[in-house]
């Protein structure tokens, strides 16, 4: 890790544990454990000082911290998401980390335009943890494409419905508040399994699908089973309304989580995600 990126590392952590608010820690701690998947496959489309890049449904943090330290002083980093409540703790987490390359703009991105966005500008786009709320992803892959230059590229780092995370010795909790997680997304008009279909969705939105990976994590029982916990909990109001669940249930599901972090097991893993690379075509001029 180069010291640039221990220093980030550093900052992050020091603000998770500063933080009261529970589901940005929960978010702040996901990068954190995503972010060296994150820089392999940044570090893999060759990105580098000066570069210009996008997060798109970046939330309050996503892939911002990394994209920063890649793209250094000269470079610029964009994140963008609809949601009011996620910018404001975004641009508080990027002053308290001192990340001035950074800035966010407010936006939809599945919308033709985006004010302050120019089409074309950008030398890479990262998604991670948005294609699955998507509920046409091929649509959404066309409107980023939109926004990567000719020749660029966007890195794609999704979670799989399955299979769900694991855990030593094995927890049924953690299948179940899984495959909860995904009814309440399919009940608001997303596709089911639609992850599993976005090297094709990729294809029809005229990338080239460069790299086709996947990747997990292993963390201790405490951290692990906390922060499926803490995903549950985010989730736990759009369940029960979706009708998928009872918040009696949800209720119960969120007392055998937190309690198996202390239930002897040895590790537990992030959701399995898909890592793409793909790339916008260099548009080919005819002769003449």
């Amino acid at each position: 890790m180069s010291t640039s990126s221990a220093v980030i590392s550093e900052r992050v952590q020091r603000y998770i544990l500063d933080g009261s608010d529970e589901d940005l820690r929960r978010l702040l701690q996901i990068a954190q454990l995503s972010e060296d998947a994150a820089r392999t496959a940044f570090r893999r489309v060759g990105a580098r000082e000066g570069w210009t890049a996008i997060d798109c449904g970046c939330g309050p943090i996503g892939g911002l911290a990394v994209l920063a330290e890649i793209v250094g002083p000269n470079g610029r980093v964009v994140g963008v998401d609809f949601s009011e409540a996620s910018l404001s703790m975004a641009r508080s987490v990027i002053a308290a980390l001192g990340l001035d390359n950074v800035e966010m703009l407010p936006g939809d991105v599945n919308a033709p335009a985006i004010e302050g966005l120019a089409a074309g500008r950008f030398d890479l786009a990262f998604t991670r943890c948005f294609l699955m709320h998507q509920p046409d992803p091929a649509h959404t892959l066309g409107r980023i494409a939109a926004l990567v230059r000719p020749g660029g590229w966007v890195v794609v780092q999704e979670p799989l419905r399955s299979p769900p995370p694991r855990s030593f010795p094995h927890c049924e909790s953690l299948t179940e508040y899984w495959e909860l997680i995904h009814e309440a997304i399919e009940s608001a008009g997303v596709p089911h399994n639609n992850i599993d279909g976005l090297p094709a969705c990729a294809r029809a939105a005229g990338f080239d699908v460069i790299n086709q990976s996947g990747f997990f994590t292993t963390v201790t029982p405490e951290l692990g089973f906390d922060l499926h916990a803490s995903t549950l909990a985010a989730a736990k109001d759009r369940a029960v309304q979706s009708g998928t669940t009872t918040k009696g249930r949800v209720d119960e599901l969120l007392r055998e989580l937190r309690a198996a972090a202390h239930a002897g097991h040895g590790w537990v893993s992030t959701p399995f995600y898909v890592d793409l690379t793909l790339q916008r075509p260099v548009a080919v001029q005819a002769d003449g």
